[in-house]
């Protein structure tokens, strides 16, 4: 007579894996080549001016991110030294830029570098809040749509160095920017030193959105100071 655990043959049955869950994540490639699509749309069709380019990005990407069974608070990991790292790695690129990037930018171009985007911020301190809430809100939703969309998709559907989902968060970043080439290639690289620190945070977008918080608020406290212009 067989024991209880061991099936009419004899043989003991071991454990059994569980049926993978139907309402799991999923990968759905086939929705890629529309999440290309809309990319490359943002970037070509013109936009009203009073529209960031971050809020579409963010609605594709959430809903890209919903109709693959996820949502944003499986990215929200990060304790507060994840968050100063970002924020410290922000102001280093931002004094980056001012010293060095914008010297080097002027001279190979002939031209001067235009910083000002908020110029209502000049003299006016409660111009100054609102736009300061402005950009924190912007730049959560660039990172969310850049990082926590774009170079987290790929690093999903190709497993391997990250190297090159970083490259294409950097290129998409640069292609939805609006401005001349030096804007794009300044936002390329900008997007590539943001690319590394999700992953190296863990692919978490707390530090990325910590890093341009920082360097938009450092920026737009500057212009207030009319340290830039």
């Amino acid at each position: 007579m067989p024991a209880p655990d061991e099936p009419p043959g004899g043989v003991p049955q071991g454990p059994v894996d569980p049926p993978p869950d139907p309402a799991g994540p999923r990968e759905r490639r086939e929705l890629v080549p529309f999440e290309i699509a809309a990319v490359l749309a943002l970037a070509i069709v013109p936009l009203p001016d009073a529209m960031p380019i971050a809020l579409p990005l963010l609605v594709v990407a959430t809903v890209s991110r919903w109709a693959r069974r996820r949502d944003w608070t499986q990215l929200m990991r990060g304790d507060r030294w994840t968050m100063a790292v970002g924020a410290a790695a922000g102001l280093v690129a931002l004094a980056i830029a001012v010293v060095a990037g914008t010297p080097f930018v002027e001279r190979m171009s002939g031209r001067a570098v235009e910083w000002s985007a908020f110029p209502v911020v000049r003299g006016s301190a409660s111009q100054g809040v609102l736009v300061a809430l402005i950009v924190i809100a912007m730049a959560i939703a660039s990172e969310l749509a850049l990082r926590g969309w774009i170079v987290e998709r790929l690093l999903e559907l190709s497993p391997g160095p990250p190297v090159l989902p970083v490259l294409v968060g950097a290129i998409a970043e640069a292609l939805v920017t609006p401005g001349d080439a030096a804007v794009r290639i300044g936002a390329g690289v900008f997007g590539a030193g943001l690319g590394w620190i999700y992953v190296a945070a863990g692919r978490s977008v707390i530090a990325p959105i910590c890093a341009r918080v920082a360097f938009s608020l450092a920026a737009v406290a500057l212009e207030a100071l009319r340290v830039i212009g």
